[in-house]
């Protein structure tokens, strides 16, 4: 019985000695105590890739390793992997005029040691036949035209040529029009201009780049250009189609064009009449900003080079700093209101400091022939209103030869 007793209260002062001091560091258990940790490369530690493009690299390791490469032009799906793996390498395209290596790498850092293992890769010179073209794709070119520059790679030569599809032929140019010859691989630039495009239909074509070593190394560009619309000499509308207020107005020969986030700027209005409600929001941060666009205008034709319309305040919030309905004229608009340049031709804001509901419709007459549109074949005129909560009652819109 007092045996037991002993050894229960030897039992009991080791387990107290053990949680009061913690265990042992085991920074200085031996090695052999812990299980094998290995890392090492299963492959050739020297690999000859010649002109190919990837190639494969097969490690065992214990744990968790990382491999890298002392060279940019060696590159890895992941940095990290664990155990036995085949890792795949890709490697670019030595265009040099020599040869070249570099060493891919592994490494693990175990508990008592760091080890690392490397494979020497050896990368000849590639005179395969080579052709890039960037920035590659497709083009959409307003009728306008455009330039654009491409940066070409190639070795031995290239066919170059253009393939007129639609609209004509000899409305893009290319400088250079043809590629100097050369084993050696050669880096250069090619500008594209494409001419405006005055005519009636759409034009396309197709650069088409083909290495002469080569035919299947082939590269190509389309293009496409619109044709401009027909510029109108007069506009008209009554806002008769209006069945609802606050609705959005749509009609033909119109284009709303709102930010940020498409504010409803430009609504139907049918109450005591029918015509158009502008107004944005009070609290909006920042302030919309919105275009009302009306067709392209041959002002230079117009025998009446004016813009009218009636207008009326819609409720009393009067126009804030930076609140703003403008006139305003565009040479270079092309579809997206935010990217062209605008000119105001006449500000209408209406900065009365306590506008009236329903101030009785007032005329307003913009005459056309002084501004800087005034012999412009084509124009693009639009409303522009910026900012909060003051409000347009806007009807009875005459630009230029509308007939009475």
């Amino acid at each position: 019985m007092k045996i037991s007793i002993y050894m229960a209260m030897i039992g009991i002062v080791f387990f107290l000695s053990t949680a009061l001091t913690g265990c042992k560091d085991d920074t200085n258990i031996p090695s052999e105590f812990f299980p094998d940790q290995y890392l090492e490369i299963m492959s050739e530690h020297k690999i000859n890739i010649s002109t190919d493009a990837t190639f494969t690299i097969e490690v065992n390791g214990s744990s968790s390793w990382k491999i890298w490469s002392d060279a940019s032009w060696c590159h890895f799906e992941q940095p990290y992997y664990g155990g036995k793996t085949i890792v795949t390498v890709t490697a670019d395209a030595n265009r040099s005029n020599e040869e070249r290596s570099c060493y891919v790498k592994v490494g693990a850092f175990f508990k008592d040691k760091r080890v690392t293992d490397s494979v020497l890769v050896v990368q000849p010179v590639n005179k395969l036949p080579a052709l890039e073209v960037s920035p590659i794709g497709d083009r959409e070119i307003f009728y306008k035209g455009n330039t654009f520059v491409l940066d070409i790679v190639y070795n031995y030569g290239v066919d170059f040529k253009i393939n007129y599809v639609a609209g004509g032929k000899d409305w893009i140019v290319t400088e250079p029009s043809f590629f100097v010859d050369s084993e050696q691989l050669v880096t250069t630039n090619m500008g594209v201009i494409v001419e405006p495009n005055m005519g009636s239909e759409d034009r396309e074509a197709e650069l088409v780049f083909i290495n002469k070593k080569d035919e299947d190394n082939m590269r190509s560009i389309r293009i496409v250009q619109g044709h401009p619309v027909p510029a109108v000499t007069s506009f008209f509308d009554d806002f008769e189609t209006a069945t609802s207020t606050g609705k959005a107005y749509e009609k033909e020969g119109w284009n709303f064009q709102s930010n940020p986030g498409g504010t409803l700027l430009f609504k139907q209005f049918n109450n005591t009449r029918k015509a158009m409600l502008i107004n944005g929001d009070l609290n909006a941060d920042p302030k919309a900003v919105g275009y009302a666009i009306w067709p392209v205008f041959n002002i230079k034709d117009m025998q009446r080079k004016a813009v009218s319309y009636q207008w009326g305040a819609g409720n009393k919030n009067p126009a804030q700093k930076g609140d703003a309905l403008e006139l305003v004229g565009s040479l270079d608009y092309e579809g997206d209101a935010f990217t062209a340049t605008w000119t105001v031709i006449q500000d209408l804001t209406n900065k009365a400091e306590t506008p009236v509901i329903s101030l009785p419709n007032t005329l307003v007459e913009i005459d056309l022939s002084k501004t800087m549109f005034a012999n412009e074949p084509r124009v693009y005129l639009a409303l522009r209103y910026v900012g909060g909560g003051h409000a347009y009652r806007f009807d009875n819109l005459k630009i230029g030869d509308v007939k009475e």
